[in-house]
């Protein structure tokens, strides 16, 4: 799979991932900022933005307008929010580059922020955040990372509090632009089809002569922990759902390939450790499964599972025993290889979307010093060694690493602190 970057002068960086099986192209902004950006009182403002930016421009004045447009090429347009990253795309038949680069360069470059559409839009992102405090399989993971980085912006909610949410300003909007929404803290993407004298001329057009300015960046985590916590969330559920995170690894650690191969060797797929162990053979939950996740200076090895209520402590007893076993037992070579296979193959099928393609080099664009194609990072992957797995394993399942998040019907803890030995 070819790509190309290059940075223009004023410090954008360009990625193409050009597609000679699509009649498609989709045009992405990536901007390297996110929740973990935010001060506490912004807490949730790059969330709202990623709508806010879809209300109007300069030349495309409302909501309906920027959505006219889109709907008249018949295209798709969406965006999304993280602790590190924001992006906005459109994507459309290859013919209609120049009108989804053109509308979307103006929404970063000319919005208009209008304050009566500000306080609309207070009202949908505080119903958000209500829908996802009611969905507790979702919910989960934002419990998970508060309590592994209290007081941090890394264990903030990414979109927010109905306190913060409802107070910001234009003000607030135009500062946080002014201070991440830069060219040196931007990818901008393409993918698919797509003529190069017409992105050549576009990117001219728009961006080769936009001032480069100064951008901020965002505070270092702080891991240090002494010892397993835990958080117990209250909830009248149906369904208990809990998260085990223990503290792992950031973009372009070399370990991150073995810690990849035992999260599928724990949780990858029907046949994985955890889902026979918890659900085929015991019948204890509906879904577990198993999460490695980086960040630019720390990481999070997490495993997630919706069990039944009244063996919530059964299931946490049998997962803590599948993590001391493949501390302490090597991973055969039959299970060691289709745990790799596994990798690979659900990740071929992903690559076949242009989208998910052009993530993959946004991302390492983005956070790693070293851009891998699929096939490198597959070569990586096949590399991986039974005793990889376990020294990751052994570096990653310890006491003072791990936290266990649960959401349910649940008040007393000392039952489940008794279980946080590892």
């Amino acid at each position: 799979m070819n790509y190309k970057k290059r940075i223009l002068s004023n410090g954008l960086t360009i990625m193409e991932v050009p597609g000679s099986d699509a009649e498609s192209v989709v045009v992405d902004f990536f901007v390297k900022t996110g929740s973990r950006s935010e001060t506490p009182k912004e807490n949730g403002i790059s969330h709202f933005l990623e709508h806010f930016l879809f209300k109007g421009t300069k030349k495309y004045p409302s909501a309906m307008a920027i959505s006219y447009i889109v709907d008249s090429i018949g295209g798709e347009m969406n965006a999304s929010t993280g602790k590190e990253g924001t992006q906005f795309y459109i994507k459309a038949a290859s013919r209609h580059l120049p009108v989804i680069f053109e509308l979307l360069t103006d929404m970063i470059q000319n919005p208009l922020l209008d304050a009566e559409e500000l306080e609309r839009e207070k009202g949908v992102i505080v119903e958000e955040i209500n829908m996802y405090k009611d969905m507790p399989v979702a919910d989960i993971d934002n419990v998970l990372e508060g309590a592994m980085w209290p007081g941090q912006p890394l264990g903030r909610y990414i979109a927010g509090t109905k306190n913060t949410v409802t107070k910001f300003t234009r003000q607030m909007f135009q500062d946080y632009i002014g201070r991440h929404y830069q060219t040196p803290n931007m990818v901008l993407g393409i993918s698919g089809k797509y003529n190069q004298k017409v992105l050549d001329s576009l990117i001219k057009k728009y961006w080769q002569k936009y001032p480069r300015k100064s951008f901020h960046g965002w505070l270092r985590a702080d891991s240090r922990q002494g010892s397993a916590r835990l958080k117990l969330e209250f909830k009248p559920t149906e369904q208990a759902h809990l998260a085990l995170g223990f503290k792992a690894f950031a973009y372009g650690d070399k370990r991150n390939a073995a810690a990849a191969v035992l999260a599928s060797v724990l949780g990858g797929g029907m046949s994985s450790r955890l889902f026979t162990e918890v659900r085929e053979r015991r019948g204890l939950c509906y879904y577990v499964r198993t999460i490695p996740g980086c960040y630019q200076d720390t990481g999070n090895f997490t495993i997630n599972s919706g069990v039944q209520v009244d063996k919530i402590h059964q299931a946490i007893t049998v997962i803590m025993e599948e993590l001391k076993k493949i501390k302490t037992s090597l991973v055969g070579e039959q299970e060691l290889q289709k745990a790799r296979d596994y990798i690979k193959g659900k990740s071929v099928l992903a690559l076949e979307d242009n989208q998910v393609r052009l993530d993959w080099f946004l991302e390492r664009a983005a956070f790693f010093k070293k851009i891998l194609t699929p096939q490198q990072a597959f070569d990586e992957i096949d590399k991986v060694t039974a005793k990889d797995v376990q020294k990751v394993a052994k570096d990653l399942f310890q006491s003072k690493k791990l936290t266990l998040a649960i959401i349910g019907p649940y008040k007393d803890e000392s039952k489940f602190k008794k279980l946080l030995k590892i």
